[in-house]
C-alpha cells in the first residue's frame, strides 16, 4: 500500500479503533519506534501540549484561528509582500482591508451573499456517527511542504509567527490543544500542500507533494511517567505523495444533506479530528455554531460550517461570521442571536493610561432566547476570539443584574491593550486571565461602567416587575408576619438586625422609546450653568460629565459615516458610553496636574453633515484638579479629610442592618427542588422567591390534613426566609473579615454574597425545615408523655 492509499484509507476512516488497527497492520504500531518521533522534537511533550485550552470548543476554535491566519499569509504571499517586512499590514484587521477590500476589517459592513462567498476558503465539515463524530477544518490557505512539516505542524514552542504582526498565533502550541479531546487516543490526521504562490526555503524539492500524518498519544512504557505525543514519521520522514487535488470538501448544496469527501482541495491543509469529545456533538449548523460562536464573537474572516451526517435539517451548511455581526446585519433568520432587545447593541470604550483603548460592546438578548444558544456573561477577546472571562456570578453578584444573568453579553476588545500589558494579563493558554494589578483596574473600571448603565438598569428593572407581576403574595403581609416574628423574639430581632424598608415598588411599566438619528441635531452639556460648567476632579480619580444628543447609539462605532470626537487637551477621557440621547464621559485631569490647577476643555464632535449644519458641536467647560483621594477596599474614593463616623448607640453594631425583604410565591413546576431563591431587586436590596411547587412541600402538604395545611406552608416559608437571613448575615460577616485583612480572593469578587450558594443552601434546608419545626412543635408534649 503506498503512501497516497494509506491516506485516502485514513482519511475515510470514522473512528480511532480503525486507525489504529490500519496503522498496526502496517507494521506503524506504537512499539515500532522508527515509525513515530515525539512532536516538537521533545519527548516530554506531554506538559506542554496539556496546559493548552481546558475547554474543548476553545480548543476547537484554535483550529479555526491557524486556518485564517493561512488565509492571509497566502493573501500576503500573492502580493509578494514580505509577512515580516515593513509593507506588511500591522494588525489583523488592516489585513483583512488590504488583502479583502473591507473598509477597518469589518465583516458587519458585508451582506449575507458576500459573507457566504468569503467563507468558501475555510470549512467546518461533521462527518461519521452521531455519538462519536469527526470533524475536518479544511483551509485554502498558505499550506505547507512535507519537508516544513515538523517545523511548522510538528513543532512546538517556535518562533514561527512571533515576528508576523497581522496573524493570532503566536506561541506555536495552540493548534495542539483540541488533542486531548480527540477520542481515547488522541488522534489527528494532518494533510497539507503548500499554496503555489508562497514561499518555500531554497532546495526543498517536496513544494508539488502533498504531506500527512497522524498525530496520537502515546500512554507511559518503558518506565515512563508520563505520555508522549508522536507523529507518523516512518524512518523520520513524514508520508508524501503527489496528486493534483485531494476530495476532502464537501458537495456544495444547502436544503439537501451533501456528501462528505466529495470535492477537490488544489492546495492548503485539512485536519481530521477523529471521535471529537464536546457538548456539540449534535447538528453542526445549530449546536456546532452555538458553541463556536461563544469563542469567536468576531472572527477576522468568515468560515463554514456544514453536516453530511444523517440528521434531518433545514439547512445543513452556514456561514459563521460571529455574534456581533448576525446582530448586526440580521444575516441569518434562522439564529437567535439576532434576536436583542430594543437599543442595543451598546458600544461604550475605555481608554485607560498604560493598558491602552479598550471599546467594548453590550447585547441583551431577548428573553426568549434559549441561553444555551448564545454566548452570555463579560469575555475578553483579541481579534474577535475569546482569551477569557470573568466569574460566571459576575453579573448577578457583582452589578446586581439577577434579571439579565443569561442575556447579556459584554465583549471587550483587547486588541490595542498595550503589548507588555498583554502578555501579563492574558496566559499562553488563550483561555484565562491573571489576577493581576491590571485585571483589578478593569474589574472595578468594568463594574462602575455597567452598573451605571441606563439601559441595563431600566431593562433589570423591567424584567423584574415583569416576572413580579407573576407573584401572588401581598408583600404588606410578609411585613406584617416579619415584625410580629420579631416583636415577639427580641432575641432574634437582635440577631438579624433587620432593617425596615420593605420594597414595595416593582419598577418602571415601560421604557419610553428613544427616537435617534444617524446624524444629530444636537449634541450639548446636559447641565450648563450660568457662568459656564465648572467641575471638580481629584488627580488620581474620575469626574463624570453627561451631554444630551439625538444620535443613534453607534454614532461613533458604525462603519458607515461614524461621528468623531476631539478633545483638547487630549487624552483626558477614561470612559464613555453613547445610550439613548446621554453621552456620558468620565474626565481625568491631565497626569502633570497640580492640585488648584485650571484646565480649558472643549469638546468637539464632527461628521460628514457637520458643513451642512453650520458646524460642528461644540461644548466647553473648566476642570479643576483636587488633591488625590485614598483608596479603599472595594475601589471607592476616600475623601482628603474623611469626617469621622458617629459611635453608634446602646452599643450596637448597624453595620450589618438588611432591608426587611418581601416574599413572593411563584409557580415553578419546572424546577421541582428549587425552594427559596434569593434576587436583587432593582435597588441592590435582597428580594425572595418561594416555590410552591417545591416537592418537598408539596409532600409535606398531601401527608397533612386539610386544616393543617396553611400551619404547614406558614412553617416552611418563614423558617425558610428566617434560615435565609441568617446565612446573608452570616456570609457578610465573613466578607467584611477577608476586606478588613486584605485576603486575596483570587477567583471570584469578594464584595458581595453569592446568592446562588444562599438559595442552593435554603434547598437543601427545605427537605427538613418542615419536620424539624414540627418537631420541636411537639417537644413539649411528647416530653410530658413520657414523664407521665
Amino acid at each position: 500500500m503506498n503512501d497516497h492509499e494509506v491516506f485516502s484509507r485514513l482519511l475515510a476512516i470514522e473512528e480511532e479503533s480503525e486507525v489504529d488497527e490500519l496503522l498496526n497492520g502496517l507494521g506503524f504500531d506504537l512499539s515500532n519506534e522508527i515509525a513515530w518521533k515525539p512532536l516538537g522534537d521533545m519527548e516530554n511533550n506531554f506538559s506542554t501540549v496539556g496546559n493548552q485550552h481546558a475547554e474543548a470548543t476553545g480548543a476547537f476554535v484554535e483550529k479555526l484561528i491557524n486556518g485564517i491566519d493561512a488565509l492571509l499569509m497566502a493573501e500576503c504571499f500573492k502580493r509578494n509582500i514580505d509577512p515580516e517586512g515593513p509593507d506588511a499590514p500591522r494588525t489583523m484587521a488592516d489585513a483583512v482591508e488590504q488583502f479583502y477590500g473591507i473598509k477597518d476589517g469589518r465583516l458587519d459592513t458585508l451582506d449575507p451573499k458576500q459573507l457566504t462567498a468569503m467563507a468558501e476558503e475555510i470549512y467546518v465539515v461533521a462527518t461519521g456517527g452521531k455519538l462519536s463524530p469527526c470533524y475536518l477544518i479544511i483551509d485554502t490557505g498558505e499550506g505547507q511542504t512535507p519537508n516544513r512539516f515538523p517545523d511548522t505542524f510538528l513543532s512546538l514552542n517556535r518562533s514561527n509567527k512571533m515576528r508576523i504582526p497581522f496573524v493570532q498565533g503566536k506561541f506555536n502550541s495552540g493548534g495542539t490543544a483540541v488533542l486531548q479531546f480527540c477520542g481515547d487516543k488522541n488522534m489527528q490526521l494532518i494533510v497539507s500542500r503548500r499554496h503555489p504562490n508562497a514561499l518555500v526555503l531554497d532546495g526543498d524539492a517536496s513544494r508539488e507533494l502533498w504531506g500527512f500524518t497522524i498525530v496520537r498519544r502515546r500512554r507511559p512504557q518503558h518506565g515512563e511517567k508520563v505520555s508522549t505525543y508522536v507523529y507518523l514519521a516512518p524512518n523520520g520522514v513524514v508520508p508524501r505523495f503527489a496528486a493534483d487535488a485531494i476530495n476532502v470538501l464537501p458537495q456544495r448544496r444547502n436544503s439537501i444533506r451533501p456528501e462528505p469527501y466529495a470535492s477537490g482541495l488544489q492546495y492548503g491543509t485539512c485536519v481530521k479530528l477523529y471521535n471529537y469529545r464536546w457538548r456539540a456533538r449534535s447538528l453542526a449548523t445549530t449546536e456546532t455554531r452555538y458553541e463556536l460562536e461563544r469563542y469567536l464573537h468576531a472572527p477576522c474572516l468568515p468560515f463554514r460550517v456544514t453536516e453530511t451526517r444523517d440528521y434531518k435539517a433545514n439547512y445543513y451548511s452556514t456561514t459563521i461570521s460571529g455574534v456581533w455581526v448576525s446582530i448586526g446585519a440580521g444575516q441569518d433568520t434562522d439564529s437567535e442571536s439576532i434576536k436583542v432587545e430594543t437599543g442595543f447593541p451598546a458600544y461604550p470604550r475605555l481608554d485607560l493610561p498604560h493598558i491602552g483603548h479598550l471599546p467594548y460592546r453590550i447585547v441583551v438578548f431577548k428573553e426568549d432566547v434559549n441561553p444555551r444558544h448564545i454566548p452570555h456573561g463579560v469575555f475578553f477577546t483579541m481579534n474577535g476570539q475569546v482569551h477569557g472571562e470573568l466569574p460566571a456570578d459576575f453579573i448577578t453578584r457583582s452589578l446586581k443584574y439577577d434579571y439579565l444573568r443569561d442575556h447579556l453579553l459584554v465583549s471587550i476588545d483587547c486588541t490595542a491593550m498595550d503589548d507588555a500589558v498583554r502578555e501579563d494579563f492574558f496566559l499562553a493558554s488563550r483561555d484565562r486571565i491573571r489576577k493581576n494589578e491590571i485585571y483589578e483596574v478593569l474589574l472595578d473600571k468594568l463594574k462602575d461602567a455597567l452598573k451605571d448603565h441606563a439601559g441595563l438598569r431600566e431593562l433589570n428593572a423591567l424584567r423584574r416587575k415583569r416576572d413580579i407581576e407573576r407573584a401572588i403574595t401581598d408583600e404588606s403581609e410578609t411585613a406584617k408576619v416579619f415584625n410580629e416574628l420579631l416583636r415577639n423574639d427580641p432575641a432574634l430581632s437582635a440577631l438579624f438586625s433587620l432593617g425596615d424598608r420593605l420594597v414595595t415598588s416593582v419598577g418602571p411599566t415601560n421604557i419610553v422609546p428613544f427616537v435617534a438619528r444617524k446624524f444629530p441635531t444636537y449634541f450639548r452639556l446636559g447641565k450648563t450653568p450660568p457662568g459656564g460648567l465648572v467641575k471638580t476632579c481629584p488627580i488620581n480619580r474620575t469626574c463624570r460629565i453627561d451631554f444630551e444628543t439625538d444620535a443613534e447609539n453607534d454614532y461613533f462605532t458604525r462603519a458607515d459615516s461614524p461621528g468623531a470626537l476631539l478633545l483638547s487637551p487630549p487624552n483626558l477621557i477614561e470612559h464613555s458610553s453613547l445610550w439613548n440621547g446621554r453621552f456620558s464621559a468620565q474626565f481625568t485631569v491631565p497626569w502633570n496636574a497640580a492640585p488648584g490647577e485650571k484646565f480649558a476643555v472643549e469638546v468637539r464632535i464632527d461628521d460628514v453633515e457637520s458643513v451642512r449644519r453650520g458646524g460642528p458641536f461644540l461644548n466647553m467647560f473648566t476642570l479643576i484638579a483636587e488633591s488625590e483621594t485614598e483608596s479603599r477596599s472595594g475601589g471607592k474614593p476616600r475623601p482628603p479629610n474623611p469626617q469621622p463616623k458617629p459611635e453608634p448607640k446602646n452599643g450596637k453594631n448597624n453595620s450589618q442592618r438588611l432591608a426587611l425583604p418581601p416574599i413572593r410565591d411563584v409557580h415553578r413546576p419546572d424546577l421541582p427542588y428549587m425552594a427559596l431563591e434569593v434576587k436583587h431587586d432593582d435597588k441592590g436590596a435582597y428580594e425572595f422567591f418561594l416555590n410552591l411547587d417545591n416537592t418537598f412541600l408539596l409532600t409535606e402538604l398531601t401527608r397533612s390534613r386539610e386544616d393543617d395545611r396553611s400551619l404547614i406552608l406558614y412553617w416552611f416559608k418563614y423558617g425558610l426566609a428566617l434560615c435565609a437571613l441568617g446565612i446573608l448575615q452570616e456570609e457578610k460577616r465573613q466578607i467584611e473579615i477577608k476586606k478588613s485583612s486584605n485576603a486575596d480572593d483570587a477567583e471570584q469578587d469578594v464584595s458581595e454574597v453569592d446568592l446562588t450558594l444562599v438559595g442552593r443552601t435554603c434547598d437543601g434546608l427545605a427537605r427538613v425545615v418542615v419536620p424539624i419545626i414540627r418537631a420541636l412543635y411537639r417537644g413539649p408534649q411528647l416530653a410530658s408523655a413520657a414523664s407521665a
